[in-house]
Parts: C-alpha cells; sequence; structure tokens
C-alpha cells in the first residue's frame, strides 16, 4: 500500500509540474503578445500624433492628388498612391504630412525624380488597384538607360521589400514568396545585395571575396533558359581546405521560382534539408560558388549551375545550365538590443502532441508578428528621416529649368551639388538673387503694395487705386479678382475695370516661376540632371547605393560628353564622365 501512496504522489508531483510548466508557457506567449499589442497601440499613438500636427483634417482616399515630378505634372488619386502599405510613398501621400510636403507656385507637390521613372511607378500602381491576386502587374519598367534611375526611385520610395534591387526577381509574387519562405523558419529579416556574376565576376573566387564571413545569405541564379533558382543558407559562406570543406546550415534549404516542372516539380517549390542536423549542408571551396549538399544538390562552377537534388536536400531535380545572372544577398534577421528577437521562444516538444502543436503555431505566428511589428516601427521612424529630407526646402528653392523648349524642375541644392560646376556657381545663392527669387512675388504683395501697382497704370486714378487699400486687397487677392469682385469692392466704370482685368492677367503671367533657358541637348542635360539627383539623395542618406556614371545612347556619347565638359570644367567632369 505504502508503494501505491509514493506512486500516487509521483504522479500527483507529475501532474502538477506539468500544470505549472504549460500555466507558465501559456503565461509567456500572453506575456510577448500583449507586449507587442502595447507596441502597436504606441505606434499608432505616434501617427496619430503626427497625423494631427503636420496633416490635414480633410483627407479622402478619392483626392485627387497633383504631383509635379521633375516639370511632368502627373494626376493620381490618393487611394491609388497609397496601395503599399509600410512604403514611402505611402508615407508621402497618407496625409500624415500634408503641411510639410514641398509644392510649386502652383500648390502642387513637388518631387524632384525622374519623370519618366515616376510616371511608370504610377501607371503599375494603377494596374495594380484594378488587378486581382492571381494578375498582378509586372514591377514598373522603363527603357533600359533609365533603369539605374528606376532602381534608384524604388529604393528611394522603399517600394518592394526584399528585392529592390534585383536583375533577376522582378514579381511582386515571387519576392513574397521568397519572404514567406524564410519566416516558417523565423529567418526572414532584411536582404542586402552582396555580390552581382555581371557586376563583380562568375569565378568562385570573385563570389567568396564578396561573400565570406557575412552571416546568413540568399542566393538566386537566372540561367541561360529562363529558370530561377537558388538558395538559403543560414551558415556563413568561407573559403576552407583539406578534406573538410562541408559545414552544418539548419535552416537552408533550395528553392525553384520558375521554369522547371518535371512533374515532381511544380514551382514556386522549397526543398528543405532532409535532416537539419546533416553536416553536408553547405560545401565552401574558394573555386566554387555557392554550394549545397553533399554530392553538390547545387553547386556553382565556371560559369555554370549544376543540380543533382535528392542527396542531402528534398526533391529530385537534376541538369546542368549556363548562369544568365548571379545575386547573392546578405539576410539580416532583426533583433532587439539584447541581441535576441523579443518573441524569440524555442519550439516546445515536451507537452502532448495536441498540445505542442497548438503552443507551436502560436509560437510561429507571434515571431511571424514580431518580424512585420519591427519593420512597422523601422518603417515609421524612417519615414520621418525620409520627409525631413526629401521635402525640405520652400517653393523658392524649386528651380524650373527651359531646357532648348524642353520644361525641366528640379531644387537648387541638386544643381549646386557639384560645387566645382558651373551649375553650383551658377545657382548659388548670390547668383540666384540676380536671377530674381528674392523678389517680392506679386502672391505676397500687402494692400499698400497693390495700390502703388495700381497707380502705375496709365488711365487710372490715385482714387480708384486707394479703393484696393481700402478694401485691404492683398497680391492674391489681386490675382483672383474678376468682373463681380472688381465692382464689389466698388470699382464700376467699364473701360476701369477692363483695363484693371488686362493688367491683372499680365501681372499674373509675369508672377510665374522664373524660368532659366539651358541651350543644350535635353536628352544629354536630362541625364546630368539624373545623375545630380541621385547623387544628391544618396548624400542624405535616403539611398545606399552610390549612383552609377550615367548611361547614354551611343548615338549621343559624344555630344554627351560635351555638355559635361561645358557644365563640369576641368577634373570635374571625371566625376560624371568616369575617365
Amino acid at each position: 500500500m505504502e508503494e501505491v501512496n509514493t506512486a500516487n504522489k509521483r504522479l500527483k508531483l507529475s501532474l502538477d509540474n506539468h500544470e505549472r510548466d504549460l500555466k507558465e508557457q501559456i503565461t509567456e506567449l500572453d506575456d510577448i503578445e500583449s507586449k507587442l499589442n502595447e507596441r502597436m497601440d504606441e505606434l499608432n499613438k505616434k501617427k496619430q500624433q503626427i497625423a494631427e500636427t503636420n496633416g490635414s483634417t480633410n483627407i479622402s482616399g478619392d483626392d485627387l492628388i497633383e504631383i509635379n515630378a521633375g516639370g511632368k505634372v502627373i494626376a493620381a488619386k490618393r487611394s491609388t498612391l497609397t496601395q503599399l502599405n509600410g512604403t514611402r510613398l505611402e508615407a508621402l501621400f497618407s496625409g500624415r504630412w500634408e503641411k510639410e510636403l514641398l509644392r510649386d507656385s502652383q500648390g502642387r507637390i513637388f518631387l524632384d525624380v525622374n519623370p519618366k521613372c515616376f510616371q511608370s511607378i504610377v501607371d503599375y500602381l494603377t494596374e495594380l488597384s484594378i488587378s486581382s491576386e492571381d494578375n498582378l502587374p509586372k514591377l514598373p519598367s522603363v527603357d533600359d538607360d533609365y533603369n539605374d534611375a528606376m532602381k534608384h526611385q524604388i529604393e528611394l520610395f522603399n517600394l518592394f521589400r526584399g528585392l529592390p534591387l534585383s536583375d533577376i526577381v522582378k514579381d511582386k509574387r515571387h519576392i513574397d514568396q521568397l519572404h514567406d519562405w524564410l519566416k516558417e523558419d523565423g529567418s526572414d529579416g532584411e536582404l542586402s545585395l552582396l555580390y552581382r556574376g555581371s557586376r563583380d565576376g562568375i569565378d568562385g573566387k570573385d563570389f567568396h571575396s564578396k561573400c565570406n564571413r557575412r552571416g546568413s545569405t540568399l542566393t538566386i541564379i537566372q540561367t541561360t533558359s529562363g529558370i530561377i533558382i537558388g538558395g538559403y543558407a543560414n551558415t556563413e559562406w568561407k573559403s576552407l581546405t583539406g578534406n573538410s570543406r562541408y559545414l552544418k546550415a539548419n535552416k537552408s534549404f533550395l528553392f525553384v521560382l520558375s521554369g522547371i516542372n518535371n512533374g515532381n516539380i511544380s514551382p514556386p517549390y522549397k526543398m528543405k534539408l532532409k535532416d537539419p542536423n546533416d553536416c553536408n549542408a553547405t560545401y565552401h571551396n574558394n573555386d566554387y560558388g555557392p554550394t549545397f549538399g553533399n554530392g553538390t544538390d547545387l553547386y556553382v562552377f565556371d560559369g555554370s549551375v549544376t543540380l543533382n537534388v535528392g542527396n542531402t536536400y528534398r526533391g529530385s531535380i537534376e541538369g546542368k545550365h549556363t548562369i544568365k545572372e548571379i545575386e547573392v544577398y546578405e539576410v539580416e534577421c532583426k533583433v532587439t538590443q539584447d541581441g535576441k528577437p523579443s518573441a524569440a521562444v524555442s519550439k516546445v516538444m515536451r507537452f502532448s502532441e495536441d498540445i505542442n502543436n497548438s503552443i507551436n503555431a502560436k509560437i510561429k505566428t507571434l515571431t511571424e508578428l514580431e518580424s512585420e511589428m519591427q519593420h512597422l516601427e523601422e518603417s515609421f521612424n524612417d519615414e520621418q528621416t525620409f520627409i525631413t529630407s526629401f521635402t525640405s526646402g520652400g517653393t523658392k528653392d524649386i528651380v524650373t529649368l527651359n531646357v532648348s523648349g524642353t520644361t525641366m524642375v528640379t531644387k537648387r541644392a541638386t544643381l549646386c551639388s557639384v560645387e566645382e560646376s558651373s551649375l553650383a556657381q551658377q545657382f548659388d545663392d548670390t547668383k540666384w538673387t540676380e536671377q530674381g527669387s528674392s523678389t517680392n512675388r506679386v502672391k505676397a504683395w500687402t494692400p499698400n503694395e497693390v495700390c502703388d501697382w495700381a497707380t502705375k497704370i496709365d488711365d487710372i486714378s490715385d482714387e480708384v487705386a486707394h479703393i484696393f487699400v481700402e478694401n485691404e486687397i492683398t497680391g492674391n487677392e489681386l490675382l483672383a479678382l474678376n468682373i463681380d469682385g472688381l465692382k464689389m469692392i466698388g470699382i464700376e466704370r467699364a473701360g476701369t475695370v477692363c483695363l484693371l482685368l488686362k493688367e491683372i492677367k499680365s501681372l499674373e503671367k509675369a508672377s510665374q516661376d522664373v524660368v532659366t533657358l539651358i541651350e543644350h541637348s535635353p536628352y544629354c542635360f536630362g541625364k546630368i540632371l539624373d545623375y545630380l539627383r541621385m547623387k544628391q539623395i544618396h548624400s542624405e542618406g535616403l539611398v545606399s547605393k552610390t549612383p552609377p556614371l550615367p548611361r547614354v545612347w551611343d548615338s549621343q556619347k559624344e555630344k554627351f560628353r560635351k555638355v559635361v565638359q561645358y557644365f563640369f570644367p576641368g577634373d570635374c567632369a571625371k566625376l560624371i564622365l568616369g575617365d
């Protein structure tokens, strides 16, 4: 009987411990959930405060937004421009910063960007707004010689999280799929380009020189036959010697995005390790590019990628393909200040199968929410920096150029971004004052200044002129006056009314933006302006990539060189020409 009592006590103790452990586990997850909810509430509160201080109270998705994009007027509904949540573009047109946005003299939102590229982005968003989930539009595109400006704008506006600079993956569904695969094991994070074969060289040594010791990486390969394949490794790449060149990488996987359909594989398709503890997940030989698996399930060598999937990784694919392009991205998993994700909880295995599955499902959900929460917080902090830098300045800082008949509009800071250039000298503070930007604009006239203007008009009496003072008519109000308005303030005589209307019309035309003539090729000067825009925005820390040298048509290269040397004399021209 004593043995039974002892057994009962042990059983009760085990049950108590089990219940305590389960309760502690649930409490831990509830605490994480509560903290995530608190962070979301705090973020929403900050956004609300920003909106109350800098926004407008009359914001609607149906609002028509007019944008002066580098001199081209583009119009779209607010809801169209704000579809991509968490992007800088959404922040810009959200209404939270309405009072802070830089505007031209006509009140349109001004963006100092290449207009062709921005029009392509708006066209993409317009098509996206009428597309179904299974028929999404292709990412924005332009002619090849404007690709650099397009990539720059995509990064500037943070449009497509994950692969904004990829020359391989251009379908948003594929980008989302890659992130979903990474999320499955809590490996998702920001991706930054380490290596591109066409840029850095296709040799194995080129790959290792760029990617060794850089942490977790995502490899994407495009073949000349159109196949897109790759792999993820959560072990850093190394150049090992000797007999043991394999390393364990328990979260690594291979994938096919498109181009392979052999009955067993229907892309997009993910191929996990057969055994997460396999010590042959990755192979590290300085003569090879990224290589996965024992027997090399996927390996890059001498400009080709060879597949023998089925040894270390699940699946069955064979073949050798010529590489068209290869890219490797560093995957930066976001962590908190103590170095660990705040929702990091180990997978549970100590309870019954049903309870384990339920708890692990919540752990997975909380891990994904943590990643998304960090992204939202970082986006909001970045949003404030972006708005402050990108929309800085006032109307007088916007410069309108007549480039041999083509209108281009930019910021004076852009034209002055290379101090040694003749553009910088022409548009610095002293010279810009001489062009008239300091002249008091008509819209800012006081009633006395309006009166002084009227007295200088032939056949207008001083008595009529003083009517403007008596009615406290400002310059802005003067430009808005019509026949009825003039009669309402007491000017009745028909001839005087017609004369004033004629002079007001002339005054309105004369008060428009000061236009500076640039008597050069619009194509060549436009290329220079795009480069200066990218250079200026890079200097403000809004994009990470240093602007590449301008790419121009072969037929325009000689003319382009002359125009560059004119505006950038001496060694200054090397900045743009690169020689």
